[in-house]
């Protein structure tokens, strides 16, 4: 049988062992506050990060894109499901012409733009190209998540002109599905 002490001293680790879970717990759970990139929303400072098409030179932003849809998505060149689905978009911005803006980010921070033309033109690819400022890539993961950054996931996210946003399932995602999409979400 424990004498008094012992007990009141067991009883005492235990009601501190179980404190300093709770708060390693409850640590684990809050998230750090992400660094502010512009203005007061950090998740929505893609919508103003200023890009250039490595075709034309032309800067833009997706804010300077106003009254149509925008078809933004993020890829490698060296990823084979990307050369895919930018297939698939092309194919979308031939058929609707005018009717969607098409522009495709190059998040690998080690492309050169030279390569990244090169694989445009080799495939006949449509839209804005730019290589990915990394305060644009921080903040569609800011804004979409992770899987933005995962090029293998095919990422794809329709910008509508009124400001809503939206990231598309994961996966290929045909020129069809694609325009289905644009008219879901627009």
């Amino acid at each position: 049988m424990k004498r008094p002490d012992e007990t009141l001293l067991s009883t005492l680790a235990l009601l501190f062992l179980t404190g300093t879970c709770m708060l390693l717990v409850a640590g684990c759970t809050e998230s750090a506050p992400a660094p502010a990139l512009a203005g007061n929303n950090p998740g929505e400072a893609w919508r103003t990060v200023e890009l250039q098409d490595v075709r034309t030179g032309e800067h833009f932003s997706i804010a300077s894109i106003s009254g149509t849809p925008v078809i933004l998505y993020t890829f490698t060149v060296s990823c084979p499901i990307c050369t895919r689905q930018q297939k698939e978009i092309t194919a979308l911005k031939n058929a609707l012409g005018d009717g969607v803006v098409v522009i495709g980010l190059d998040i690998d921070p080690r492309e050169e733009e030279k390569t990244l033309v090169s694989h445009i033109q080799a495939n006949g690819f449509a839209g804005y190209y730019a290589l990915s400022p990394d305060e644009m890539t921080a903040s569609l993961v800011d804004r979409f998540g992770p899987v933005v950054v995962t090029p293998a996931s095919a990422p794809v996210m329709v910008v509508c002109p009124g400001g809503n946003a939206r990231l598309l399932d994961t996966g290929i995602k045909s020129a069809s599905s694609l325009a289905s999409s644009l008219a879901a979400v627009c």
